[in-house]
């Protein structure tokens, strides 16, 4: 199965968007939380890209079933 950029939705924490982009990149979702966290210290620069992808991300109607073992849950 192809790994498309889209929200995960069903295991977001705020928008999805990052487990989406953990899911895509096959990391776990904690180190691309982390990633998020340090670049919105970076004069906000992760904010601002957190918010556009919130907006125009689209999502996953069903969380893919091989989600866990690609992003660590």
């Amino acid at each position: 199965m192809e790994r498309k950029l889209r929200k995960v939705t069903e295991r977001k924490m705020i928008g999805g968007v990052a487990a989406g982009v953990a899911y895509w990149l096959g990391f776990p979702s904690w180190l691309v939380r982390l990633a998020w966290v340090l670049a919105f210290f970076c004069y906000g620069a992760g904010l601002l890209f957190y918010i556009l992808l919130w907006i125009f991300m689209p999502k996953w109607e069903i969380t893919p079933d091989d989600y866990d073992s690609v992003s660590g849950g």
